[in-house]
């Protein structure tokens, strides 16, 4: 049995194309510039595993370049469906043992054990950069991206990984509340340059791309693992 966690780097290289060629006949959607896949049906893997998740992370060992799943990234299964019926077998990305954040890739398994399935996030395989960045820093910089901010709560701060164009990059994922301008508030702050990646209201998920008016000074000292 292949075990829940597994490391990328004895994937087959090859990208989109390497699973096009194996499924020329499968339903699938690229990326945005073609290199990876986000969606991929009407295929059938069998022979894989002998429960779901073992033939899941089998496929996705396989085919790992092809959803962007690159040497530094492991994937960690976040439920163990029993055989019985047609399931799906949801997975984290961990990069350093930290999260990647909106990186999660769901496995459709039949009752076969055959794959039939792949919805991956949209998650390039190279990593760059290091948390440089105290959580003050960061939270003091999501805060910096609104003018005249008055927050209702306390903010919750967590280090992982977030994709930033074609590169993971480390972040900080700021989350507070405010009355002004009102909203459930998400950032995703540069671990190393203090810049902003990505902005959403939680309370409608709209994200707003890069809107920090610049990147904040690093707080560059130690920090706790």
């Amino acid at each position: 049995m292949i075990p829940a966690l597994f490391v990328a780097a004895a994937a087959l290289s090859g990208g989109a194309a390497a699973f096009k060629a194996a499924w020329p006949n499968a339903s699938v959607s690229p990326s945005a510039g073609g290199s990876r896949l986000t969606h991929a049906s009407a295929f059938e893997a069998p022979g894989l595993g002998d429960t779901p998740e073992s033939a899941a992370a089998a496929f996705l060992a396989k085919y790992a370049s092809s959803f962007g799943i690159g040497p530094r990234q492991k994937l960690v299964a976040v439920d163990h469906p029993a055989t019985a019926s047609a399931v799906a077998v949801h997975f984290e990305r961990r990069i350093d043992n930290q999260p990647v954040f909106d990186g999660a890739i769901t496995v459709g398994v039949n009752a076969a054990n055959a794959v039939i399935l792949v919805n991956a996030s949209d998650v390039p395989g190279q990593v760059t950069g290091r948390t440089r960045l105290s959580r003050i820093a960061a939270i003091h910089a999501a805060k910096a991206a609104f003018p005249r901010l008055v927050t209702s709560d306390a903010p919750r701060a967590e280090r992982g990984w977030h994709a930033a164009g074609e590169t993971v990059r480390p972040v900080w994922r700021i989350d507070f509340s405010a009355s002004r301008p009102k909203g459930d508030w998400r950032s995703y702050v540069d671990g190393e340059t203090g810049k902003v990646l990505l902005r959403i209201d939680l309370r409608n998920s709209i994200p707003q791309q890069s809107i920090a008016p610049g990147p904040a000074r690093p707080d560059v000292r130690p920090q706790a693992p």
